[in-house]
């Protein structure tokens, strides 16, 4: 079902673009530092003092400054690499439990489930309840574009879906409903409803739950597999930075927490006034999706549009690459396309045609207002124009770049053609196309190419 992280919102630049981009990072904590400076988050600084009242590790070094754009957890002083950020004991993980279990209906095996079922008893509980319920409880809710109100998900599913009718030859699942058509990136933004209906069972009584649905979304976006970890779950992320890696390595799903504690390192070395960042699909525990799991996904899963390095995968155009600063190099403010599969000339062909459908999409469309489509919220217009900026953009680099040279040999290729970290094959495992969320599209002949 669903494999998830952690998410929150902020600001940065992306390509030229002043773009809203979600991350984690919530916490204040006071110093007598004014870059430091405590902004009175009652339900963070309340949430700390319980971690470490209740025996969880906080290192001293660390801290949230609010620059007025976004809250993050920085440094105070400088740090190595290997050492110890954070570790929160099992207790105040919020988990599926063996009381959990025994009191779920047999037909519910999906952990993450009881995960939902844990976390919506601990918003529940109100003023009875835990910090980490009472912070929990006080976040942002839709914010997931599959939590979004219906009329928001259809003008979505309009962006997304091509007009192009060419089938795809072979299904993933019989438990994914089955595309007419390909479409844009992301895909399944009707998946985890139905998920929770079936996987979890859950009946209406649940779905037209507001909080059994934010309990939903806050495991979908915050989330490490099946465990609400406190304070973890408030790292930013950032593939060009990240510094933070899990204190052990797991490369597979069924990873059992501690007994004891569960914990995270510096990776490397940091200075003062540096931020502590997490990569939400590149971690030391991500190989499962390493392959696949892009700008798309993230937006999708945890509601915001990543900065440079971005990862795109159009599966119906056999198109894969990575946008990057220049040399690595922020400042120059240039990004560059590395296409990390051959870029055919149908390819191209396919993404232009895509690009001119979104063209007339903005025609239609973006001179509106949400308060025109029914139950649509601003903050999901606003939402849903930031990913088409993204997308379009994305699409006119790879589209535009001169120095490439096109060659058909991908579409000659298996429905594995993605695939270049190797964490999985086809042969592997009938659950490939489960667990990695790309569509099989038509290998072509000579002739047909």
């Amino acid at each position: 079902m669903m494999i998830s992280f952690r998410s929150l919102i902020s600001f940065t630049l992306l390509i030229g673009n002043s773009l809203p981009i979600a991350i984690c990072g919530d916490i204040i904590a006071a110093t007598d530092n004014d870059f430091y400076k405590d902004d009175a988050d009652t339900l963070s600084t309340n949430l700390i003092s319980w971690l470490r009242d209740s025996g969880a590790y906080i290192n001293e070094k660390l801290v949230v400054k609010n620059d007025g754009s976004y809250r993050g957890i920085f440094a105070t002083q400088d740090m190595n690499a290997g050492e110890k950020l954070c570790s929160i004991p099992s207790n105040l993980i919020l988990q599926p439990t063996e009381e959990l279990m025994e009191n779920e209906d047999e037909d519910v095996e999906a952990t993450d489930c009881i995960t939902i079922k844990a976390v919506m008893n601990a918003i529940s509980d109100g003023d009875d309840g835990t910090p980490y319920g009472k912070y929990l409880a006080a976040q942002t809710s839709g914010y997931l574009p599959s939590f979004w109100s219906d009329s928001g998900k259809d003008l979505l599913s309009i962006m997304l879906k091509s007009t192009r009718k060419e089938q795809l030859t072979d299904t993933r699942s019989e438990d994914y409903n089955p595309l007419e058509y390909d479409e844009l990136p992301p895909h399944g933004v009707r998946d985890m409803i139905d998920e929770l209906k079936t996987d979890c069972n859950a009946g209406d009584d649940l779905i037209n739950n507001p909080t059994y649905l934010l309990a939903a979304m806050l495991v979908t976006s915050r989330a490490d597999y099946d465990y609400m970890i406190p304070f973890y779950d408030m790292f930013n992320h950032d593939n060009a930075k990240y510094n933070i890696q899990h204190d052990e390595s797991q490369e597979n799903d069924e990873r059992e927490i501690a007994s004891s504690h569960l914990g995270f390192t510096l990776s490397k070395s940091i200075k003062a006034g540096e931020e502590l960042l997490l990569s939400y699909n590149r971690c030391d525990i991500c190989s499962d999706r390493l392959d696949w799991f892009g700008t798309p996904e993230m937006w999708l899963q945890y509601g915001f549009v990543e900065s440079i390095p971005q990862r795109w995968l159009f599966d119906f155009a056999r198109v894969k690459f990575e946008l990057e600063w220049k040399d690595g190099d922020e400042s120059t403010e240039e990004v560059v396309v590395n296409f990390l599969v051959p870029m055919s000339s149908k390819g191209k062909r396919l993404l232009q045609e895509e690009l001119t459908r979104l063209d007339t999409f903005a025609a239609v469309h973006r001179h509106k207002s949400h308060e025109e489509y029914g139950d649509m919220s601003r903050f999901e217009w606003e939402l849903l124009w930031q990913y088409y900026d993204a997308l379009h953009n994305a699409m006119t680099l790879a589209t535009t770049e001169s120095d490439v040279s096109l060659s058909e040999e991908v579409w000659t290729l298996g429905h594995d053609w993605w695939i270049k970290d190797g964490t999985l094959k086809e042969e592997d495992s009938e659950e490939h196309y489960e667990g990695h969320y790309v569509l099989r599209t038509k290998s072509l002949t000579n002739d047909e190419l």
